[in-house]
C-alpha cells in the first residue's frame, strides 16, 4: 500500500480524503500493526486505482495465468472548463448529475471529448479521452493540463533531462516549456481513447 501511495506522490492525509480511512489507521496498516477489512481493501483500490484482479494475482489469490473478466462501468465526460478547475482531492460527484457518459473499462476517473486540432493526426475532433488525475505522468504520456486561469487543454510530455516540454502533435503548433514562471499544472493522464467514426 505504501508503494502504491508513494508513486501517486500522495501523503497520508491526501489517502486518508480520498480514501475515507483515517491517515493514522492506513500508516499502521502500511507498517503491519493492522489488518484492514474487505470493505477497507475495496476503498483502497478504488482510492489507488488498482484493478481488482490484478491485487488478486499479486497477493496470490488468483493464479497469474488467469485473466479476470473486467467490469465496464460508467463515466462521466465533463467539460473543459470542469477538467481545468479539477483539484486532486476531488470526485466527480461535485459537479452533480451529468448529460453524457461513456461505458469504459480503463482505470480512470473521468471522460473528456476532444477539441480543436493541435493533437491530430492521433486524436481528433469529438474523440474521447479518458483520464486518470491519480497517475505520476511519465515522458510521451498525453497528459490534460490547466494554466493559471483554469484553462485545460491537452499534450504530450516530453522529458529531456530536466527539461521538460508540452508538444502538441500537430506540426502547427508549437512546443511549450515548463518553467517556473509558466503556470501550467498537470490535471491527469490520458489512459484510454474511444474514436468516433460518425
Amino acid at each position: 500500500m505504501r508503494e502504491k501511495r508513494e508513486a501517486m506522490d500522495l501523503s497520508l492525509r491526501d489517502a486518508s480524503k480520498l480514501s475515507g480511512v483515517s491517515h493514522t489507521h492506513i500508516r499502521d496498516i502500511e507498517d503491519a500493526r493492522s489488518i484492514p477489512s474487505f470493505e477497507m481493501v475495496m476503498k483502497f483500490l478504488k482510492t489507488y486505482t488498482v484493478d481488482i484482479g490484478e491485487f488478486l494475482k499479486q497477493t496470490g489469490y488468483l493464479p497469474s495465468n488467469v485473466e479476470p473478466v473486467r467490469e465496464s462501468k460508467r463515466m462521466p465526460i465533463i467539460s473543459w472548463t470542469q477538467a481545468g478547475n479539477w483539484q486532486q482531492i476531488c470526485d466527480t460527484s461535485q459537479y452533480g448529475d451529468y448529460g453524457e457518459y461513456i461505458e469504459t473499462d480503463a482505470k480512470g476517473i473521468f471522460a473528456l471529448r476532444v477539441r480543436g486540432e493541435s493533437m491530430e493526426t492521433e486524436f481528433h475532433q469529438g474523440d474521447i479521452i479518458v483520464i486518470n488525475p491519480y497517475l505520476k505522468p511519465e515522458h510521451n504520456d498525453y497528459v490534460v493540463v490547466s494554466n493559471e486561469e483554469g484553462k485545460a487543454t491537452f499534450m504530450q510530455l516530453k522529458k529531456y533531462g530536466r527539461t521538460r516540454v508540452l508538444h502538441p502533435l500537430n506540426p502547427k503548433y508549437d512546443d511549450i516549456e515548463l518553467r517556473k514562471d509558466t503556470e501550467y499544472r498537470v490535471v491527469g493522464v490520458v489512459v484510454e481513447k474511444k474514436k468516433k467514426y460518425r
